[in-house]
């Protein structure tokens, strides 16, 4: 029983922890702020993949993809979502030391209700958890013991990613300090979030 769970496990966290939106989200976090700071968006990350997980269990992308309109709608609202922090991070203040200086110490540009809306609002995080259920989720005597092991093993993954992808931004923040090289790395960041929510948004049929 230990190696499904294993194979579970490592599938879990490729597939949570691939490159989107979300990680750029908080690679640039990292990068701008403190670690203390980045926290919010770590836990509403780590929310919303518990709360996807749970709804894919309950059958939420079958109705997806029963109901096209539904999913065409989630498609919009959630891309709209993603351009729109894409813009945030791009008129962000410089770096760390200019809110302290200025006196405007607050949360994390990104925070704790952003983490689960870019979980929730993406039809592809429900396609990842069918896909883990599908494949990877070792037979259990009931479904309510089944649907404990997956949100056990994503809450796991989804701790292990969101922390990964955050200590990044940290170290590029410390190796790129300077205002003009923060401007850039937030400038990348922006553009690897529209490119990463492209194919979403392109699959909406005019």
């Amino acid at each position: 029983m230990l190696e499904p769970i294993l194979l579970l496990a490592g599938m879990s966290i490729l597939l949570i922890g691939s490159p989107g939106p979300a990680a750029m989200a908080l690679a640039a976090t990292g990068a701008q702020h403190s670690w203390k700071q980045g926290l919010p968006l770590v836990a509403g990350l780590i929310c919303g993949a518990q709360l996807t997980g749970l709804l894919t269990s309950a059958g939420v992308l079958a109705l997806l993809n029963r109901w096209p309109e539904a999913r065409l709608t989630m498609q919009a609202v959630g891309g709209a979502f993603v351009l729109l922090m894409a813009l945030r991070m791009l008129s962000s203040g410089n770096n760390l030391a200019d809110r302290q200086e200025d006196g405007q110490m607050n949360q994390a540009t990104f925070g704790f209700r952003s983490g689960i809306l870019m979980n929730i609002l993406n039809p592809k995080a429900y396609a990842v958890f069918m896909l883990l259920i599908s494949n990877y989720l070792p037979p259990m005597p009931s479904l309510w013991q089944s649907v404990l092991l997956l949100e056990a093993v994503a809450l796991l993954a989804s701790l292990l990613v969101t922390s990964g992808w955050l200590l990044l931004g940290l170290w590029l923040g410390r190796l790129i300090s300077s205002p003009a090289g923060q401007q850039r790395l937030r400038g990348l960041f922006a553009g690897l979030m529209v490119v990463f929510v492209l194919p979403m948004l392109l699959s909406i049929p005019d």
